[in-house]
């Protein structure tokens, strides 16, 4: 009864824990930490004076940005690129 009370006490040590038991280790972290941009965003300056709690945000007119040329939509059928020499 002894030597089957050791090596049951042995064998225990090996099993695999029951599901819902904590490891009492250091890796059961009760917060994960804060990847980069998540860090960075939590240490920017916070809105605290009403004028930047009711600031607007800026509308920018779409005629003020001008496109190159080559950013126009044609109706002309497309045709392949050559390349000049």
């Amino acid at each position: 009864a002894i030597i089957f009370a050791l090596l049951f006490a042995q064998v225990a040590a090996f099993a695999p824990q029951l599901f819902g038991v904590r490891p009492d280790s250091a890796l059961a972290a009760k917060h994960v930490n804060d990847k980069a941009a998540r860090w960075a965003a939590a240490k920017r300056p916070k809105k605290s004076r009403p004028s930047d709690i009711n600031r607007k945000p800026i509308v920018y007119e779409l005629t003020s940005i001008s496109k190159p040329s080559e950013y126009s939509i044609s109706d002309a059928p497309a045709s392949p690129a050559v390349k000049a020499d």
